[in-house]
């Protein structure tokens, strides 16, 4: 019997998971999981690591650096790297369903996500064009829109690191 989790009512029903389980996308992808793999890791942590830079700035740090300049090279780079990041984490969620989607904070990771593209869809609507304007003491409204992605971003990976390791073990004397 497994032990029982708090986060357990987020958990998408194994009867789902068994249901999209495919062995033939499975056994196809298999020769090629670690590059699906990798990809997946090297994608997400260029994205991290541009989305927190990005982040950093419209919280009003580095103030020399132009947020219209950082932006402008940033964001397509980051559209691709998301991406990526989404395409190969289908694949490896698709490899396995029952295996992934059973780990305690896929489910989370996923909701973390999905508040994460709609912080930036919201501040793009509303606040974005005010910080480019500004862009030397960014607004009140782009300050909490940087701190809460940032937050945001780091429960993702967060998550991402508590799915794969097991709970640890009690050492025995």
């Amino acid at each position: 019997m497994a032990t029982p989790h708090s986060l357990d009512f987020l958990r998408i029903s194994s009867n789902i998971l068994v249901a999209l389980d495919s062995r033939p996308f499975h056994f196809a992808l298999q020769p090629y999981h670690h590059l699906v793999r990798l990809t997946h890791i090297l994608s997400m942590a260029a994205f991290f690591g541009g989305i927190a830079l990005l982040d950093l700035r419209l919280m009003g740090w580095s103030a020399t650096l132009s947020l219209r300049t950082l932006s402008r090279n940033m964001l397509p780079l980051l559209y691709g790297l998301f991406a990526v990041t989404i395409v190969t984490g289908a694949a490896l969620f698709f490899y396995d369903p029952v295996k992934v989607g059973s780990h305690a904070y896929f489910t989370l990771k996923l909701i973390l996500t999905t508040m994460g593209l709609a912080n930036a869809a919201v501040f793009h609507r509303g606040g974005y064009a005010l910080a480019l304007s500004v862009d030397a003491n960014m607004p009140m409204r782009a300050r909490i829109a940087g701190g809460m992605s940032l937050a945001l971003w780091i429960g993702v990976v967060v998550c991402a690191c508590l799915n794969v390791e097991a709970e640890p073990k009690v050492l025995l004397r």
